[in-house]
């Protein structure tokens, strides 16, 4: 299962709670799911139709729309065919229903889709999580937890993309940014310890702790290999100098010989000669009497200048 339907049907089964809350939940949830499908005649106006492949989404959304506005929507069954690779639900909102929709905020005074968040489902925080959880159930989109983090919720159009980054940035998402797409509008989040939160947030703790765990596993598995690829570079490093200055102390040797050199420089020969791989800190506390990395360090430079003279 993909941690995008884990959170939908987490989500899809918590208790339904309060009535502001589930007010909240259903108008994003119709409002940034919706297709509006317009009608002549009787049933003219705007009617709205939510597909999503979770039954127990739409289940909990035809709950709502039930105790909250008496409504009776259509649900049906879509099976696989065509562009459509797996078994889909529908769920239709009659025109007829068009003041249940006004009152839901999915539609404005005129009968159109409305183009703005309705401020009314908003000015809480539970309400917020909830407008938020709505729009996870059926737009959300997230990353395998052991890929980079990546949450993305689609958007009608960019007016009601940027209100939705300002409820996800209350929410704990501070990056949340709005993308434009070929096929529409979308509100990006990626930060890991951000996804948590919004998960966290709207409720969905079983795929928080599944989603930060997978975000804790790669973040150490990354400051592993950097540290090991540090290790490695710096190996590397000390060996390319070992290498040069035993090249410098013998090319020194061969010009002034043992007794030309001066007795700090030719103690440190001998010891770097006899112990090419150790550092400078080993090589300091091999001589008699000890000296720190400095002086190992300005001796064997003092020996490379030797070495290059004319």
């Amino acid at each position: 299962m993909s941690l995008t339907h884990q959170v939908r049907e987490e989500l899809a089964h918590l208790p339904l709670g309060r009535g502001c809350c589930r007010r909240a939940e259903t108008a994003a949830a119709l409002r940034f799911g919706a297709t509006f499908r317009r009608r002549g005649g009787e049933q003219r106006g705007f009617g709205v139709v939510v597909r999503s492949s979770s039954g127990a989404v739409i289940r909990r959304l035809c709950a709502s729309l039930r105790d909250l506005e008496g409504l009776r929507p259509e649900i049906a069954v879509l099976e696989p065919g065509g562009l459509r690779r797996a078994l889909a639900y529908q769920l239709s909102v009659p025109p007829s229903a068009r003041a249940a929709l006004l009152a839901l905020g999915v539609l404005d005074g005129a009968g159109r889709p409305q183009a703005q968040l309705p401020a009314a489902f908003v000015r809480r925080g539970c309400d917020r999580d909830a407008y938020v959880r709505g729009v996870l159930l059926v737009t959300g989109s997230l990353s395998d937890p052991r890929r980079s983090p990546h949450l993305e919720l689609a958007a009608p159009d960019e007016r009601l993309a940027h209100a939705l980054t300002a409820l996800l940035r209350d929410s704990g998402a501070a990056s949340a940014r709005v993308a434009r797409h070929r096929d529409g509008w979308r509100v990006v989040v990626k930060s890991g310890a951000q996804v948590a939160a919004v998960l966290a947030h709207t409720g969905a703790h079983t795929a928080f702790l599944a989603f930060d765990d997978g975000r804790l596993r790669r973040e150490l598995r990354g400051a592993a290999n950097r540290a090991a690829n540090a290790d490695r570079a710096n190996l590397q490093r000390s060996v390319s100098a070992s290498g040069r200055q035993v090249e410098a102390i013998e090319h020194a040797v061969e010009r002034l010989g043992w007794e030309g050199l001066p007795e700090d420089l030719r103690e440190i020969a001998l010891v770097r000669l006899a112990n090419p791989e150790a550092s400078l800190s080993e090589l300091g506390d091999l001589l008699e009497p000890a000296v720190g990395k400095t002086a190992v360090h300005r001796r064997l430079g003092r020996l490379v200048d030797l070495a290059e003279e004319p």
